[in-house]
């Protein structure tokens, strides 16, 4: 019955803090407004045969991916997760264990980062299991890192594993699972990383000048953030700086570039940065660079400056959202945008 449900994943949730006045099992969820904040809002979601298949992962993988993607958003924008709420739609004969699991799932990102699922909706789905999370945050007033703050003399910044979940992806699409060399790819697309240090980093570092997630593509993502900030960006990333990518590239045959520019699902941080003061890496302060560096210690994920902002002139080749690329042979050629489109993929 639902109402057994509904008490099955109260109990796997837990008891939600005191600022949840009346969560689970009523019309609607009550929560305390926390004085002074703005409230961030966000929704997501995960739908059968278009972000995952069953024989790629578990139902308890596909709830903690749930709530990841929704978090990688408030986290992006300096935000601090709240409460969320939770629609699923149910196949017929779809195995209460397996339900169950998903909200395993749920619970363990909900607890790590005490942000309570309140509550929610299920019904019946005529094709295939879909869960949507909608998610609340809490931000600073007056610090919001949007897409549109790139101004020219930018320097651009990713922060994580380009292109780790795409390889991932590949290896659960071409069934590799029991070959351990790329045990860490199918880990990263079944388990994205998030920042969560990013509150504090945006509300204490004013050189941010934007800031977004890479979920549908580091291509997606750099092309949407000169769009939208009216600027052209032109690459020119170190050497090596994807050298995490080649063993896992070879395996698949894939050219590294490629997987880290269309691939999505990393969740990584795209970081527009204005330098001021004692130049380090990019023109930035020291003490910037190395705090991000500090925040990193001890995950692959790693901080490098791929680019900078530069001023777009329409009817030049340099327009407004252009993104070019700066060859080793010095020469400049413009990139195509692509990455995950949700009308299309």
């Amino acid at each position: 019955m639902e109402s057994d449900w509904i008490r099955g994943f109260a109990l796997r949730l837990g008891a939600p803090p005191p600022r949840v006045l009346r969560g689970i099992g009523d019309d609607a969820a009550c929560l305390q407004v926390p004085e002074g904040q703005n409230l961030l809002w966000t929704t997501d979601s995960q739908r059968e045969g278009v972000h995952f298949r069953w024989d790629w992962m578990s139902p308890e993988d596909v709830g903690y991916r749930l709530f990841i993607a929704n978090l990688s958003d408030i986290l992006a924008k300096g935000g601090v997760p709240y409460a969320a709420l939770s629609a699923i739609g149910v196949p017929a004969g779809f195995p209460e264990a397996d339900l169950m699991s998903f909200y395993e799932g749920l619970a363990q990102v909900s607890h790590r980062f005490d942000c309570p699922v309140v509550g929610g909706d299920i019904a019946r789905s005529p094709d295939g299991f879909n869960a949507v999370l909608s998610l609340l945050g809490t931000a600073s007033p007056g610090r919001f890192p949007g897409r549109e703050g790139l101004s020219p003399g930018d320097s651009l910044f990713l922060v994580g594993t380009p292109g780790l979940a795409r390889a991932g992806y590949l290896a659960c699409r071409d069934c590799l699972f029991s070959n351990s060399l790329l045990s860490p790819a199918i880990e990263a697309f079944r388990r994205p990383r998030t920042y969560p240090w990013m509150a504090d980093f945006v509300r204490e570092e004013k050189a941010l000048s934007a800031a977004m997630d890479t979920s549908d593509g580091l291509g997606q993502a750099v092309f949407e953030m000169a769009f939208q900030s009216g600027v052209s960006v032109l690459l020119d990333p170190p050497p090596g700086w994807l050298a995490h990518l080649e063993p896992f590239a070879g395996l698949l045959g894939q050219d590294p570039f490629r997987l880290a520019w269309q691939g999505g699902e990393d969740y990584d941080l795209l970081l527009g940065l204005r330098g001021d003061g004692e130049a380090g890496l990019g023109g930035l302060p020291v003490n910037l660079v190395s705090r991000i560096e500090r925040c990193l210690e001890g995950t692959p994920a790693r901080i490098v400056r791929i680019g900078s902002v530069i001023a777009g002139k329409t009817g030049d080749q340099q327009e407004k959202g252009a993104v070019l690329i700066k060859k080793p042979d010095g020469s400049v050629e413009p990139l195509e945008r692509v990455g995950f489109d949700h009308t299309r993929n």
